[in-house]
């Protein structure tokens, strides 16, 4: 797995240019994660309302804008239960009125757990599904052949507010 760093005050995960180039993909359909929060991934108390926020953990973008026509999981932590996280399944979708995403809770994992993930689209829904745990995300959108892989960034509105692991592994 790949460790990605975001530093504190900071929204993008580190990524050398090559990375991001070879993010770009043609038809894709279906991703596989491996994942891993690091402990300090999870803090408390929340700094504000804003730390409920979701933040990016991996998807899909399909076509030029992500925030026309994408699908990721996407993580807060459990301010009630310490080293637990919430995820998420979201997307954007420009053919929806405000708000144009969607959010749906999945299931809370433990950091440091190394957690398995999918990302499906197919019969005009997404399918996510983290460990045992799979639901369905309405896709109004016809996903075009572009597409790319979309990484780990920290916010919402806040930045990270100390630096931050995610491992990371996507197929």
């Amino acid at each position: 797995m790949r460790f990605y760093l975001i530093k504190k005050g900071n929204h993008y995960a580190s990524m050398s240019i090559f990375e991001k180039i070879g993010s770009i993909g043609w038809g894709i359909k279906t991703m596989s994660l491996r994942f891993v929060f690091r402990p300090e991934c999870w803090w408390a108390p929340p700094r504000n309302n804003d730390d409920y926020d979701q933040n990016k953990l991996a998807g899909i973008g399909f076509g030029a804008n992500l925030h026309s026509n994408s699908v990721r999981l996407t993580w807060v932590p459990d301010f009630e239960n310490q080293g637990m996280i919430k995820v998420f399944g979201y997307t954007y979708d420009e053919k929806k009125t405000d708000p144009k995403f969607t959010s749906a809770f999945i299931k809370s994992v433990h950091v440091q757990d190394t957690i398995t993930g999918k990302i499906e689209s197919r019969d005009n829904s997404y399918f996510i599904t983290v460990n045992d745990v799979t639901i369905r995300m309405d896709n109004v959108n016809s996903d075009p052949k572009l597409c790319f892989r979309l990484f780990p960034y920290f916010g919402g509105n806040n930045t990270a507010p100390q630096d931050m692991t995610i491992e990371l592994e996507m197929n």
